[in-house]
Formats: C-alpha cells, structure tokens, sequence
C-alpha cells in the first residue's frame, strides 16, 4: 500500500495565481439618452466599424490578435437592458501610462490613457483617462465598473 500525502502553503498557492485586468466597461449614450451601442437604433456605431488603436514606442497600430475570442480587444454585449463595450486597453509592459484610441467611425475617436498596479503575478488597471478626464477609479458619479460616454 502506497500513502502520498501533499502538503501546499498558502504562500504557494498564492504564487502560482496570476491576476490580469486590463478591460474596462463603456456605455455609450447620446445626448438624449439614446443606447448608441443597440443594434437596434439606427444612429448606433456599427461593431464593424469599431477599431482599437494601441499606442507602442510611439507607433499606433490597430489591435488584431486573430487567435483569440475578441481578436479586435472589444466585445459589445447587452447588461439589463443596455449595451455597454467591453474595451481591453493597452497594457504594454514598457509604456508608463500607455494609450489606447477607441475609433467609433472614420469622424469619431476617444484616447484611453491607463496606470496599471503590476506585480510578478498581478496586472491591473488602477488608473484610467478618457479625454484627458480621469474616470478611474471614479472620482464622485459612484459608477465605477463603467464609465457612460455621451456623443
């Protein structure tokens, strides 16, 4: 008869966890209210005009990772009954506060400018600008886990 017996630490396990948060959520309104992200309305932004640029040692470049499930780094998915925009920022290891543009249309562009907490183990999101205007973590509107863009 053969007995193992395994022991881990938490101090192992907690090695062995790794952490990555590098999205972020957008609800994206007119100035009368209207969801611009609904499929439904005819004013809304088309997924397939959509592009996210990343800025990298001062080259922008669209984001395309076709081995992956949102290859474009953004999923429009409906919460309750709004569309928001997941947007996965740009995370570049050698960019202090690096930059992403979210192009809606060929007129439109917003730049996300993100400070990320970064351990052996752990990336995530601790700063984020829209415009120049910081939005996280949010400084009094309470919303915290998405920010409501007005067009």
């Amino acid at each position: 008869m053969l007995c193992l017996i395994c022991s881990c630490s938490t101090d192992d396990a907690e090695q062995n966890q790794f952490v990555f948060d590098a999205s972020y959520d957008f609800i994206v309104r007119d100035n009368d209210g209207n969801d611009l992200l609904n499929p439904e309305n005819p004013n809304a932004y088309k997924e397939s005009d959509i592009k996210l640029f990343y800025k990298i040692n001062g080259n922008v470049e669209e984001v395309f990772e076709g081995n992956l499930d949102n290859p474009r780094h953004f999923e429009i998915f409906k919460h309750k009954n709004e569309y928001r925009i997941a947007v996965g920022v740009n995370h570049a290891k050698n960019e202090d506060l690096p930059i992403t543009y979210i192009q809606w249309n060929e007129a439109d562009t917003d730049t996300i400018k993100a400070k990320f907490r970064r351990t052996d183990n752990l990336t995530i999101i601790k700063k984020l600008w829209l415009n120049g205007k910081q939005i996280f973590p949010p400084l009094d509107d309470g919303s915290g886990e998405f920010y409501t863009i007005i067009k």
